[in-house]
This record gives C-alpha cells, sequence and structure tokens, in this order.
C-alpha cells in the first residue's frame, strides 16, 4: 500500500460539481492540500469557503493560457504537485440522424473531454516530476470501453482517454509516474439528472478511486463496470450490445 495522505498536494480538475465534487471532499478529508478548479468563479469562491485550507482557480481546461497560467501558480505556492486528477467532462446526447449537427457542440465535446485532458497532463508533468510519488487519474467512463448509442461522441473521446492513458502508463513508468483510469457507469451527477435507474453516488467513485491510488491499480473499474473486464475477456460481442443499447 503507498497510501495517499496528509500534506501532499492534489489538483482536481471540475471540481465543484459532481465526480470532481466528490473527490475534493474525499481528499480534503484525508489532510490532502487539494487545489481545484472550474469555469465558474461564484462556484470556486464557495467551494473555497466551505473548504477551510483549500485552494481554487477560475480555469477554462480548453484554453491553454488558462492551464499554463493555473500550473505557474500552483507551480510557486507549492513546488511540486504529487497528484493530479483530470475530471473535467461533460456528456452530450447526439443523434447524428439530425445532421449536421451544431459544429461548435461538436468541437466543445472532444475539446473538454480529450484535448483538454491531454493539454492539463502535459502542463502539469514538469511539477509532478518533482513530487517523490507522482501520480496522474484520468476519469475515463464505461463507454470508452465499449459504446452507447445516444452518445456517440462521447464515447469517442473517452476511447480516446483510453488509449491515451494505456500508452501514458507505458511511456512514463520509466519516471516513477503511476498513471491510472478510472472508468465509471452512470454517475448520479447535474448532466444525468434527467436519466432514472441505478446510478452510483459520487461519494462511492471517489472512496474506490481513492483505494485504487493507495492500492496502485492501473484501472479502478466501480459500480456496474466492474463486470467490463470479465465480459470483454469472455463476451465483448454481448457486453457492446448492452451498452449499444444504452
Amino acid at each position: 500500500m503507498n497510501t495517499l495522505g496528509k500534506d501532499e498536494v492534489a489538483l482536481v480538475t471540475g471540481g465543484t460539481s459532481g465526480i470532481g465534487l466528490a473527490l475534493v471532499e474525499a481528499l480534503h478529508a484525508r489532510g490532502v492540500r487539494v487545489w481545484f478548479c472550474a469555469r465558474s468563479a461564484h462556484t470556486v469562491t464557495a467551494l473555497q469557503s466551505r473548504l477551510t485550507g483549500t485552494r481554487g482557480c477560475v480555469c477554462d481546461v480548453t484554453a491553454v493560457s488558462a492551464l499554463r497560467t493555473m500550473a505557474a501558480e500552483i507551480g510557486a505556492a507549492e513546488g511540486c504537485l504529487d497528484l493530479l486528477i483530470a475530471n473535467a467532462g461533460a456528456l452530450h446526447e447526439m443523434d447524428f440522424n439530425e445532421a449536421p449537427l451544431d459544429e461548435s457542440l461538436l468541437r466543445s465535446e472532444i475539446d473538454l473531454n480529450l484535448t483538454a485532458t491531454i493539454m492539463t497532463v502535459n502542463f502539469f508533468l514538469p511539477l509532478l516530476k518533482k513530487s517523490t510519488q507522482p501520480r496522474i487519474v484520468v476519469i475515463g467512463s464505461g463507454y470508452g470501453w465499449s459504446p452507447s448509442s445516444r452518445a456517440p461522441l462521447y464515447s469517442a473521446t473517452k476511447a480516446g482517454v483510453r488509449a491515451f492513458v494505456k500508452s501514458l502508463r507505458a511511456q512514463l513508468k520509466p519516471s516513477g509516474v503511476h498513471v491510472m483510469e478510472v472508468v465509471p457507469p452512470i454517475v448520479d451527477t447535474p448532466a444525468v439528472a434527467h436519466k432514472t435507474g441505478n446510478k452510483l453516488a459520487p461519494a462511492k467513485l471517489a472512496s474506490a478511486t481513492l483505494e485504487g491510488l493507495d492500492r496502485q491499480l492501473p484501472a479502478v473499474f466501480a459500480g456496474q463496470t466492474r463486470w467490463m473486464p470479465f465480459l470483454l475477456r469472455l463476451a465483448p460481442g454481448a457486453l457492446e450490445r448492452i451498452t449499444l443499447q444504452n
């Protein structure tokens, strides 16, 4: 066990709601010095006030200049970063039967879910390499492993995240950076408030994520996705039929 503990420094992107908020709260409870970011100045200020000792940044992670500024601010204040959690993302249900769809919406989902994840890692790796135990966590999706017909673009971006994480893990292993993907099912967040059915509580996903970090796992499958590795080996076609109906 390599337990993430008190006084280590972490950054959670998209940290004021949903999965990101649950991760900020869980890390704060452990005594980690937590930085977080979001686009809204109001939500950043409110969370920083509620969780004493956390530090928030107003940052649009799709903007390279904003990422560069945030990295410089954290570097000046902390000197290093022990844990990066690239969490920011969005799911839009798009029906390509209605094409042409809004080009700006298509590009924004690719930019947020895939490009911003890659750029966030890029800008914070120099700070991570100054840590004695650097860790990167990327929030993927079960749909990145087996796609959904209601969200083809989201599925594609999360499949890209999965490939990026696998390659990054192999590339960074010699330098001692641990890279872990979190593979959630549908989580009870504002983005899926309109959906009924079984949803995983964000706090449970956060708990599973920290446990996975402590155990230095390459991937964490929580809730319903825990069956995915088994089904991908034994019945990938059956799994795909199930997720394509969701």
